[in-house]
């Protein structure tokens, strides 16, 4: 696989013919390109397929991308093999997407939803095409499998099936709404329990006969006896489409299985001309059967696109899977790409029974998707990026329920226009001011969109930055002072930490001194998590950072490629040591200067920092 960093334009180039070689590579480097702001190049696109380049199905993805993202996308045409795409903000609204084939909305929805859940407000997406594709997720997996497993990283988005549509005339309607959320939660799925029902669905449409439905779902639930107690409940919905809900002649089948502990597993087959309804029901069946013999808490289906969540989430993900799919090795690599997160597979034995085993080899054969037959289960985990909205733009008459909803946290309110020049230079700003005050919110609210509040503030210039505490005004200031900016909210953020203020504190003296000091075992856990986090990098230069700690006489030393930041390393800091998630912190570097905010955020190459002396210094108030 062969990456790069354009020095000239900072845009990083990602090789399309990497592993699996399809719409995958693209799907998940576009994605990622917008939530994390990064220009990309992707070349080589769809180089494993047999007919290479973009096809409709993923122009029209990358288009809806290129829409909610306010892109600008380069050489976007039908049958082009290399791209470059230049991401702004995320914008919640309305969008449309039709792929005006049968290609997969469900493969839309997989790079659309992660990115709106980060954008400034509510979307909604009218996405038209395939519903049931050969190939991609259906839609009945999305909504029985994704959708409730997706709940557990803390989001939720809600799905109308308005019509079904199948190959080759597509016409299938899906709306999904999206509301953004503050940050994903880290998930642990290594715990498969006992199965404790198995369910399904079996469909034909058009002039085909309900019978065959019933064929399906009736050797899928032979298949399962054969296997499993009959005491298992299994259900299996046996449906033909109204004429009103669907476009076109098919048939197909999806079946699931939960567990006590809540994993979810699920595969799905689409009839074919010629092949009799007990294999299409047989099929689908024996591919769950093969991923529940490793007691698998996630399905070969599953695994890749929790990969992009898990990158994305706050905390330590892990989840327990069957052999890994190259798709799944993909969106590991893609991700550790482009957001710098470490994710660690571990092999570990086979939980298969002697009677799993007896049945593994038409198991194994019939897994065409797997990417080995391994008898190992494997888990995958990772440190997440824990990405957040930065500045949450407030829709009109919302901003007093967000200030209700803070309640003694500071907030900081950014009264903008769109048309104002200098609200446009002090946005960067606010913005890395954000990331270094995890706890105070930051809000920002359009005066021409959001007449009532600014009529109720009083907003006359701007920007007007406006400082409130329990819904109450502390302090506001007009123009693009940044100096004055920061100053403030030095001022008003100690308030925001635990025990800061004036007054008498319930905690005896030792208790105080401990909670505000660091000691050794912080230092090994430090060195530990830095470890993990930037220590597995292959083929990228190191360098190393030795840290100066409050309260302790030894250094720390991280390792970490040079295309790493100081705001990684404060990420670390602030996700591993419980005195900095509530004390603000600054670098320090030899004479005694202080390194900014802009100078964190550029790489470690960019900044000169190789081999680096750096103190942390607590704010003192």
């Amino acid at each position: 696989m062969a990456e790069k960093n354009d020095s000239l334009s900072n845009i990083i180039t990602i090789d399309g013919s990497y592993l699996e070689g399809g719409g995958q590579i693209l799907r998940n480097s576009t994605a990622l390109s917008v939530l994390l702001e990064i220009p990309i190049r992707v070349e080589k696109i769809r180089a494993g397929r047999s007919q290479g380049g973009l096809r409709p199905q993923h122009l029209t993805g990358i288009q809806l991308l290129s829409q909610l993202s306010e892109a600008k996308l380069h050489n976007g045409n039908i049958g082009a093999t290399e791209i470059i795409f230049t991401p702004r903000t995320i914008k919640g609204g309305n969008y449309i997407a039709d792929t005006k084939t049968a290609g997969s909305v469900c493969l839309m929805m997989q790079t659309a939803i992660p990115c709106l859940l980060f954008a400034n407000n509510s979307s909604y997406l009218r996405l038209l095409g395939g519903t049931n594709a050969e190939f991609a997720p259906e839609i009945d997996y999305y909504s029985m499998v994704f959708q409730p497993i997706a709940r557990r990283f803390n989001f939720n988005f809600d799905i109308n099936l308005v019509r079904r549509g199948y190959y080759p005339k597509g016409g299938g309607e899906v709306r999904i709404t999206v509301n953004p959320i503050d940050q994903l939660t880290a998930i642990d799925l290594t715990e498969f329990g006992q199965i404790k029902r198995f369910f399904g669905r079996a469909f034909v449409a058009g002039t085909l006969s309900k019978r065959i439905a019933y064929e399906m779902a009736e050797a899928a639930e032979k298949l399962i006896h054969k296997q499993y107690s009959k005491d298992i409940p299994i259900e299996i919905q046996v449906v033909k489409e109204p004429d009103n809900m669907a476009i076109g002649t098919a048939t197909g089948i999806i079946v699931g299985a939960e567990t006590t502990t809540g994993c979810i597993l699920a595969s799905s087959a689409l009839g074919k001309r010629g092949v009799p309804a007990n294999d299409v029901g047989t099929q689908a069946t024996e591919d769950l059967l093969y991923d529940l013999s490793y007691q698998a808490c996630v399905d070969r289906h599953l695994q890749d696109q929790l990969i992009i969540l898990m990158a994305l989430a706050k905390g330590h993900s892990k989840i327990r899977c069957g052999p890994l799919s190259d798709h799944t090795k993909t969106a590991i690599f893609v991700a550790e790409l482009l957001t710098k997160v470490k994710f660690k597979v571990t092999e570990v034995s086979s939980l298969k029974t002697e009677h799993d085993q007896s049945n593994s080899t038409t198991l194994q054969a019939s897994a065409t998707s797997a990417s080995n037959t391994s008898n190992s289960t494997f888990i995958v985990e990772c440190e997440g990026l824990d990405i957040k909205i930065p500045v949450k733009e407030v829709t009109d008459g919302g901003l007093k329920k967000e200030l209700e909803q803070a309640g003694d946290k500071l907030v900081l309110v950014d009264f903008f226009a769109t048309w104002c020049g200098p609200c446009k230079m002090v946005a960067p700003t606010i913005e890395k001011l954000s990331s270094s005050h995890p706890n105070a919110i930051f809000l920002k609210v359009d005066v021409d969109r959001c007449q009532v509040e600014a009529q109720e503030y009083n907003i006359s210039a701007m920007p007007t930055f406006v400082f409130f505490r329990n819904t109450k005004e502390l302090e506001r200031i007009r123009g693009a002072d940044t100096q004055a900016i920061e100053a403030t909210l030095e001022k008003y953020y100690k308030e925001t930490l635990p025990f800061a203020g004036e007054g008498h504190s319930m905690l005896s003296t030792t208790q105080t001194n401990a909670s505000s000091t660091m000691t050794e075992s912080d230092r090994h856990k430090l060195e530990q998590a830095a470890q993990e986090r930037f220590g597995n990098a292959k083929d990228q230069t190191m360098t190393t950072i030795r840290l100066r700690l409050p309260d302790i006489a030894n250094p720390v030393n991280i390792r970490l490629s040079v295309d790493q930041t100081l705001n990684d390393i404060r990420h670390l800091i602030c996700n591993t040591i419980t005195l900095f998630e509530t004390t603000p912190f600054e670098f320090i570097v030899s004479p005694a200067t202080k390194i900014t905010l802009e100078e964190e955020n550029k790489t470690i190459n960019e900044a000169k920092l190789m081999n680096a002396v750096i103190t942390i210094k607590k704010h003192s108030f």
